[in-house]
């Protein structure tokens, strides 16, 4: 049961992307959302004139009329958006769901991820999202060995969840 709790991939079904769409963005979609489907929202409006983006804290948004909204990350857990790429990326700290794009595109990407006492708490393949990045949910307050593999290449980093860590990872070059 931990290791489904410890991991959380953000994916958006074809079905929620419509059902995001298919109306204007408003605050009144985030009210009592959990911050998974928050994550799920903010990348469904990539494209809108809402301004998202999430922090060691919170998923927060900017409606164009100048509302502001933030939907706080659990107390235990934190995500990180890893945009693994082979020839081009770009420098981020924070991650952008209505800026950021990563280069592989709806890619499959083996990820394992291991703790520091060396537990695996992530091993398995996913598809990277309409935004080439893959959102892992983590438990905070821990460093994590990262090793992502796709297309015949990988790459090892690391990834921390501590207070201010960053959640945009974009140096992840597949080799």
């Amino acid at each position: 049961m931990q290791k489904q709790t410890l991991l959380t991939i953000g994916f958006i079904t074809l079905s929620s992307l419509a059902l995001a769409q298919s109306s204007s963005p408003s605050p009144d979609q985030l009210k009592g959302v959990s911050p998974l489907k928050a994550m799920q929202l903010a990348n469904s409006w990539k494209g809108t004139a809402v301004k998202s983006f999430v922090t060691d804290s919170a998923v927060h948004f900017t409606f164009p009329d100048g509302q502001q909204q933030s939907v706080p990350l659990p107390a235990k857990q934190m995500v990180i958006a890893i945009a693994p790429y082979v020839n081009q990326t770009h420098p981020c700290k924070t991650h952008f769901m209505s800026g950021c794009q990563g280069e592989l595109v709806n890619t499959p990407v083996k990820v394992q991820v291991t703790n520091a006492a060396g537990k695996t708490v992530i091993n398995r393949t996913v598809k990277t999202l309409p935004n080439g990045f893959l959102e892992l949910w983590l438990d905070r307050n821990q460093t994590y060995n990262v090793m992502l593999s796709a297309q015949g290449r990988s790459v090892k980093g690391q990834l921390q969840t501590l207070k201010g860590s960053d959640t945009c990872v974009t140096t992840l070059r597949l080799q």
